[in-house]
């Protein structure tokens, strides 16, 4: 009798046929993860991005991570664009670790903000050089001949050639330092809409992600990590484990003081000849841990910690006249105290990767990361080698939102692979997901505004309390950074003549890191719902509040906001004409004002971030059991020019299913250091029973340069909803998660 390793993915495929199945014998192909290389010659190279096969065909290399965000579809377009390509004749490279391509960071949600201009120019550059070769196989001046269609044609005669026979002489030609681009009104492809490029594979199982790279004399491991962030251990009995069936080693993965950044957490590796025995054997270590002092983390009382911080007088990162004085002038006062619990990214795919470290010391990776080249650095330093010795091959990320930019799940590959001098892939559970996630941390933040005759604040006070992300590279951070609360409070569009934005105190007891939206998904909470409480204290509309509160249209520096470098964009400012055409355009389309049916509220949010502006309309419908459904949510977004709606549609209806299952269900509690939650029965996501029956996007006709999709609508869903809720019941839910929060004040009702 023998085991036979038999991959989900593929036991699906052979029981979907039939609906069940008896294994006598089944020959299973081997998966490989790893990018397949031309074996065809390519002599037109004009850059890095673009290349073309003998037969004309050009290969158009990705180099930014698919996580589900649709870069694979809209980076290689921009290209094709400027190319005038076929599609049906492009083939699509998914870029190694390498600084040739320039910033490979798939975050921030800025891959097409950052590359429509680079890509664009590569495109355009090749175009040109075979304009040029076929000026000169027919001897006529170049801006005789235009390129169209994947040839180069001369009106004048109607002569054609097809790319594949100007490879040879455009390979001989300069390229162009500052090509010049189309006219927009010339698109083909920018602005249509398009399915995504890998969605028949992924439908049938043929996509590659992170857990399917398989290597031949493969090892696999799982981790027990420290249950308390920084926990060393004191002993660790590993006799029975050793002795178990299929458990080859134990591995030591190794703590690492500050400077932390993206390094693992202590730990013991368990290594065998199957992802099952590798469990088998982890629940049977016996470790003894020295929790240290951060298992006195309780998030109870980490809260009052944070309250209690926020009502002293933090950093200031934005002043504006004189608070202190006009919060004790005349008019009325608002007042307002808001809580965000700590949350996980809990992507469909947890954390894996497949590291080699080879017999010479070089080493090769089979991962699910968001950024190669940060990546490629990391394992470099962690081995001591140089970078060039690190083979970065990207897979597609079953899922990210910013966790799988921290890599420690990577290196723990690599320290297994080292000590065991054999490709290793190394599997993350969903329970150690959850539990020893890089957390969106818990938040306090406390808004003051004192209104003066015309219902507008004379006066704003805001402060956040919340750790900064900046623990991992800066020692001692015990509090937002700049650029933390440049997203979403130094960056508001409102007028305010008299205003303070303050960083208060937040120690540090868990590894945090970024989610999708980073710290707008806190600030947006925050900035509309007292938005609404101070409309409401001056017997206001909030639309038309909102209206109001922004003032004239202006566009100023986005204080706070760095730009990355070596990019031209113009991005850093806040546009609040663009503010106002979302919220105008949302409230038109919903027939804001309207009479809804019985039973039906309405809750509205707008924010900008990642230099896009969004608004969205949730509606809720209130059930016999004193429950709610959310029947619909419409979102509008400026994200400048779009180069595939059909992507920005699917970014508003995940940034919908996503914002809603943080606002009514998310929440991660910790006790004596170590997080509660592990799994989706006690961590929920939206189910699809529970979905809105209606996600609409409304996106804006703009020639701005592209901004930010994929992280954008997610802010705006929770105080939208909350709006809703307070809309039902005449009360403010202050505090996440609001599906909770419900329940309480329902029971509280009696």
């Amino acid at each position: 009798m023998s085991v036979l390793k038999l991959s989900r993915r593929e036991f699906l495929k052979v029981t979907g046929a039939t609906g069940s199945v008896m294994v006598l014998g089944l020959c299973v192909p081997v998966l490989h993860a790893g990018p397949v290389s031309a074996a065809v010659a390519q002599p037109f190279e004009p850059n890095v991005f673009v290349s073309f096969h003998p037969d004309g065909s050009v290969v158009i290399t990705v180099s930014r991570s698919e996580m589900g965000q649709g870069v694979r579809t809209a980076l290689p377009r921009i290209v094709a664009e400027e190319l005038e390509a076929d599609l049906a004749r492009v083939h699509l490279v998914q870029a190694v670790a390498d600084a040739k391509y320039g910033n490979q960071n798939t975050d921030g949600s800025m891959s097409v903000r950052l590359m429509f201009t680079p890509l664009s120019e590569a495109g355009a550059a090749a175009r040109i050089m075979l304009e040029q070769a076929a000026a000169l196989t027919w001897s006529v001046p170049p801006e005789q001949v235009r390129a169209r269609h994947h040839g180069v044609e001369h009106a004048a005669t109607g002569r054609r050639l097809d790319y594949a026979e100007l490879l040879e002489k455009a390979a001989a030609l300069s390229v162009p330092e500052k090509p010049v681009l189309k006219a927009a009104s010339e698109y083909r492809y920018i602005g249509k809409p398009a399915r995504g490029v890998d969605n028949e594979d992924i439908v049938i199982g043929k996509a590659s992600y992170g857990i399917d790279a398989t290597l031949p004399g493969m090892k696999y491991a799982c981790v027990a990590r420290a249950p308390v962030f920084d926990a060393r251990i004191r002993s660790v009995n590993t006799e029975a484990v050793l002795a178990m069936p299929g458990v080859s080693a134990c591995c030591h993965i190794p703590f690492s003081p500050h400077l932390r950044n993206m390094s693992p957490e202590e730990g013991i590796a368990v290594v065998a000849d199957s992802t099952w025995a590798a469990m088998g054997g982890r629940d049977a270590l016996q470790i003894d841990w020295d929790l240290g002092e951060n298992a006195n983390y309780n998030t109870s009382d980490y809260r009052e910690l944070l309250k209690a911080s926020v009502a002293r007088p933090g950093t200031a990162h934005l002043a504006r006249g004189d608070v202190s004085v006009a919060l004790e002038g005349p008019g009325t006062l608002v007042e307002a105290l808001y809580e965000t619990p700590m949350l996980a990214h809990a992507p469909m795919e947890p954390p894996v990767a497949t590291a080699w470290v080879k017999e010479n010391g070089d080493c090769e990776l089979w991962v699910p990361v968001q950024d190669a080249q940060d990546t490629r650095s990391q394992v470099a330093e962690w081995l001591k080698i140089d970078p060039s010795r690190v083979t970065v091959n990207i897979t597609l990320l079953g899922g990210g939102f910013g966790r799988k930019s921290q890599i420690d799940f990577v290196l723990e590959a690599v320290e297994v692979s080292r000590q065991v001098k054999a490709p290793v892939k190394l599997q993350w559970t969903r329970e150690d997901d959850i539990r020893n996630c890089y957390f969106h941390a818990e938040t306090v933040q406390t808004m003051r505004a004192r209104l003066g005759e015309d219902g507008l604040p004379d006066a704003w006070l805001m402060r956040s309390a919340y750790p900064s992300i900046d623990w991992m590279y800066e020692p001692g951070q015990d509090e937002p950074r700049p650029w933390e609360v440049g997203m979403g409070l130094t960056n508001m569009p409102f007028d305010v003549p008299n205003l303070s934005v303050e960083g208060c105190k937040a120690p540090i007891p868990i590894r945090i890191g970024w989610l999708r939206s980073v710290c707008n998904a806190w600030h947006a909470f925050a900035i509309n719902s007292f938005v609404d409480e101070m409309a409401e204290a001056a017997g206001q509309d909030p639309a038309q509040y909102r209206r109001r509160l922004l003032g004239e249209d202006r566009i100023f520096p986005a204080p706070n906001e760095p730009q990355p470098a070596g990019y031209d964009f113009n991005g850093t400012t806040v546009d609040t004409g663009r503010y106002r055409r979302v919220l105008e355009l949302v409230l038109s389309k919903t027939d804001w004002g309207k009479a809804l049916p019985a039973g039906h509220f309405r809750g509205l949010a707008v924010h900008n971030s990642f230099y896009s502006y969004t608004a969205t309309v949730v509606e809720i419908a209130l059930d016999d059991n004193d429950g709610f459904k959310v029947v619909s949510v419409d979102t509008a977004v400026d994200c400048g020019r779009v180069v595939n709606p059909e992507g920005v549609q699917q970014q508003v209806e995940g940034s919908a299913i996503f914002g809603l299952t943080l606002a009514m269900y998310g929440e991660l509690t910790a006790r004596d250091g170590k997080v509660e939650q592990s799994n989706f029965h006690n961590y929920r996501i939206m189910r699809i029973n529970e979905a809105p029956a209606k996600i609409r996007a409304h996106i804006v006709d703009s020639d701005a340069p592209p901004s930010g999709i994929g992280e954008p609508p997610t802010p705006i869903i929770a105080p939208a909803l909350a709006a809703a809720l307070h809309a039902a019941s005449g009360q403010r839910f202050r505090n996440l998660p609001l599906l909770k929060a419900w329940q309480d004040w329902r029971k509280a009702q009696g």
